[in-house]
């Protein structure tokens, strides 16, 4: 029985629900000034009632905080979540620097939210083809090869209860759209020690991605090496493995 099978599925009305809390903790971020539920509801387009019960329990959870205005503005919890962000940030630095010198190719760190992964830093080839830089970018963690490694270091329960009956989104006509080719691909990339995409997420660019570990064995980011399919080979598969064992398990020593 696969883990899918043994999972009860995501209700929609659930998924709804968080999405909409997201859609209004945007909105809050987006004004710079703090918002009154009646502008988060205008700005959402959702009932006022409704965006107060999600304002609510996300300044329960300190991801909104009220001033003395009446309005919202982002609270704690999220000055953490971009600290944390931020410092892994800071410390991978020099470890991608040292990564692109080793490959000669583009390197990326990322971290997975929800079922994406955000690219959070990147640096590109000397090459004078190559691969553009992904900071910033948003993409679906199924079709990358970060988003795959990532996935793989997540309990197989956890990546069930990620995506429940969610379909997988095509980006390109080589992205994986199967759940059991997913969970297939998943499982040999726990054996093998990393996850490769050719062609998945962007047509003629292929990567290389690793989890990198904290010493408690928690996957805390990934760090990619991005090339054209054209100088892909399994000599140039092996050597970004290599490089990245050494830049993921020196990054995560300190994390």
């Amino acid at each position: 029985m696969s883990s899918r099978e043994a999972t009860a599925p995501v209700s929609p009305a659930i998924s709804q629900t968080l999405d909409r809390g997201l859609q209004v903790l945007e909105a809050v971020a987006r004004a710079g000034d703090p918002l009154t539920v009646a502008e988060a509801a205008a700005s959402v387009g959702l009932d006022r009632t409704v965006a107060h019960r999600l304002i609510t329990t996300l300044a329960g959870r300190g991801y909104l905080q009220r001033d003395g205005s009446g309005g919202y503005r982002l609270g704690p919890t999220c000055l953490a979540l971009a600290s944390a962000v931020t410092d892994v940030r800071s410390a991978a630095r020099p470890f991608l620097e040292a990564l692109r010198s080793a490959t000669g190719e583009t390197v990326h760190l990322v971290v997975l939210s929800g079922r994406q992964v955000v690219f959070i830093d990147g640096i590109e080839s000397v090459h004078a083809l190559r691969v553009s830089s992904r900071t910033g970018r948003v993409l679906p963690a199924h079709a990358t090869s970060v988003g795959k490694a990532l996935l793989a270091a997540l309990p197989p329960e956890r990546v069930a209860e990620l995506y429940g009956q969610a379909d997988l989104v095509a980006v390109t006509p080589r992205t994986i759209t199967d759940r059991d080719e997913l969970e297939r691909q998943l499982a040999a990339i726990r054996e093998r020690g990393y996850a490769v995409n050719r062609g998945e997420s962007e047509n003629g660019v292929g990567s290389v991605g690793m989890a990198v570990r904290n010493p408690a064995g928690e996957p805390r980011a990934a760090l990619s090496v991005a090339l054209p399919l054209e100088r892909w080979s399994e000599t140039t598969e092996q050597q970004a493995a290599a490089a990245l064992r050494s830049a993921a398990a020196n990054l995560g020593a300190r994390l």
